[in-house]
């Protein structure tokens, strides 16, 4: 019996669009037919219309069938790595994000990570994001990392750096609590080159 009063969370969702950049986008042309029937098996038909969300945990294991079937030779957090890059790339392909990556060198990489929680709130109906500045270094703290593996959201972080115009990005696991976790984000902005007068 429910409490009077009390109010159930809403149910973690991931948006189609996450899928989309991720599954269709970016990786449709390199999914083999085996990779396609795991994925079926686990609730992502890929020759169907996409549903409009999807449970988190349905979203981890989809990662997670991916990586498997993507890296089987990489570590789970190396291949979870890969699929993060791999995320950004897909998103960078979607109508909203060819306007991100327009604006990405514009805004540089300490404006980019302000507006990561505008981008990831594009994908599910949970993300939070708080940003503490370091003269040469970016906390980025995220309540929720997606599934088992910060490291995927780690290698989306250092791949939206890098369109933002950063160099030797490193996005490190500072700490973690449950499924929040806390990222150190070093890089070096880009040299503009100078145009010579005359």
């Amino acid at each position: 019996m429910r409490c009077q009063g009390s109010v159930m969370p809403p149910e973690k969702l991931v948006f189609a669009t996450a899928i989309e950049a991720l599954f269709v986008r970016e990786l449709g042309a390199t999914l083999t037919p085996l990779a396609r029937r795991w994925l079926r098996e686990a609730g992502l038909d890929l020759a169907h219309p996409l549903d409009v969300s999807y449970p988190l945990e349905q979203w981890r294991t989809f990662v997670r069938v991916g990586a498997e079937a993507l890296y089987p030779h990489l570590p789970p957090t190396e291949a979870h790595w890969w699929m993060g890059i791999h995320f950004m790339e897909g998103y960078l392909q979607t109508s909203m994000g060819r306007v991100v990556a327009e604006l990405a060198p514009v805004l540089g990489p300490r404006r980019m990570l302000e507006r990561i929680e505008r981008d990831l709130r594009g994908f599910n109906n949970f993300s939070e994001v708080r940003l503490e500045d370091a003269p040469r270094h970016v906390e980025l703290w995220v309540n929720d990392i997606f599934g088992n593996y910060s490291s995927f959201v780690a290698g989306f972080i250092l791949r939206a750096q890098q369109v933002a115009g950063a160099r030797n990005v490193h996005v490190d696991e500072w700490s973690s609590d449950g499924t929040a976790c806390t990222f150190l984000v070093r890089w070096r902005e880009a040299v503009v080159p100078q145009v010579a007068n005359g």
